[in-house]
């Protein structure tokens, strides 16, 4: 069986994305920060608009313990708080 929780504060279901490759888990996170639309006047007396965006991500590997069964791979995501669980082949509970 496997369980893992992990802490992806500020992310929101949306942000993760999870993919099984060969033996490991691949957990990506990535919000979308928050934009920031800065007006500001030149010299000139010309107005130009700036946009800004802060991002941040993150990656994690997991190795897969052998006997998973990697098709009933669920996962729950609460107040930002990833929770990731399959069990064993056998029926391991």
């Amino acid at each position: 069986m496997l369980i893992a929780r992990v802490d992806l504060p500020g992310s929101t279901r949306a942000d993760v994305s999870l993919q099984v490759h060969q033996t490991r888990l691949l957990i990506t996170a990535g919000p979308e920060g928050t934009a920031q639309l800065l007006k500001h006047l030149e010299g000139d007396g010309h107005v130009v608009y700036r946009r800004d965006r802060g991002t941040g991500g993150f990656f994690r590997s997991v190795l897969l313990p052998g006997g998973i069964d990697v098709d009933e791979i669920q996962a729950t995501m609460t107040d930002g708080v990833l929770l990731v669980t399959a069990p064993g082949k056998d029926g391991d509970a």
